[in-house]
């Protein structure tokens, strides 16, 4: 099976691989797809590979109303019941980031172990406040979002990868991939996104947490990851080399070695 319905919302997933869950979630305007560089090692390693697109996003169902990194998180905890299961390694990027500290800290139980790369404290700032409604403002135009996609892809990629084969083909999925996406569930993700803000609660995290930070990521800057992790208990904080917001992709070698010394530790 590869969806799941919660309430009048259909989400697709992707189920891979035999052992201990792995939840990845991943960013605005992207897919899961932008887990493909992880997939087949971590089921390699002997994990259970479980991927879904976000709301909105992908072959989810689109939006129709403002959604929030916690309305998602509620929806992963139905889902992870969907599958019988009462807690996971948690994974996420970026928008997906916020999502998985709403789940940590609303529902700690359920979080073995948390990954975070590229992610935020908050959006309450003038600063972020200005860039969701920047955002918006290029998603209201005629193939927005395609728009949003193309004046964002050097910051999420990096110019030296994107110069890559790989990366001249990542670009070519992606921007297939924004030209069918759906740009009003975008603008209903960063109408919610403005509320976000989730350092009253960081230290209820339990999970031992890896929290990974871009060397030259302008959208999530080390600054702010180190924050993050300084606010949860069993944090441990690392820094992946290269340029990039989307540097699971970008600086995919690394990542799989941070993640895979992380996730080992403790592991039978």
């Amino acid at each position: 099976m590869a969806f799941f319905y919660h309430g009048r919302d259909r989400y697709y997933y992707f189920d891979i691989g035999t052992g201990e869950p792995v939840l990845f979630l991943h960013g605005l305007c992207n897919s899961g797809r932008a887990w493909a560089p992880q997939v087949a090692d971590m089921v390699d390693q002997g994990y259970r590979v479980i991927i879904p697109d976000l709301l909105g996003h992908g072959a989810s169902s689109l939006l129709d109303r403002e959604f929030t990194p916690k309305d998602q998180a509620q929806a992963m905890m139905a889902f992870l019941e969907y599958l019988g299961l009462k807690s996971a390694i948690v994974v996420a990027l970026s928008l997906g980031g916020t999502v998985a500290l709403e789940i940590a800290t609303n529902y700690p139980a359920t979080v073995e172990k948390l990954v975070l790369a590229g992610s935020f404290l908050t959006m309450a700032t003038s600063d972020r406040q200005q860039m969701l409604n920047s955002w918006i403002e290029t998603l209201r135009q005629e193939n927005g979002g395609i728009a949003c996609f193309e004046s964002g892809w050097l910051g999420l990629a990096g110019q030296k990868f994107a110069k890559t084969a790989s990366g001249i083909a990542c670009y070519q999925a992606w921007q297939a991939q924004a030209a069918i996406q759906d740009s009003q569930s975008l603008i209903q993700w960063c109408e919610g996104m403005k509320r976000y803000d989730i350092r009253p609660n960081l230290e209820k995290v339990t999970a031992a947490s890896l929290i990974l930070a871009g060397e030259k990521d302008s959208m999530s800057p080390i600054k702010e990851s180190q924050e993050i992790a300084s606010l949860i208990k069993s944090a441990t904080f690392k820094v992946v080399t290269g340029e990039g917001h989307v540097f699971n992709v970008s600086s995919a070698s690394e990542f799989k070695n941070c993640l895979h010394d992380f996730l080992k530790r403790g592991r039978s």
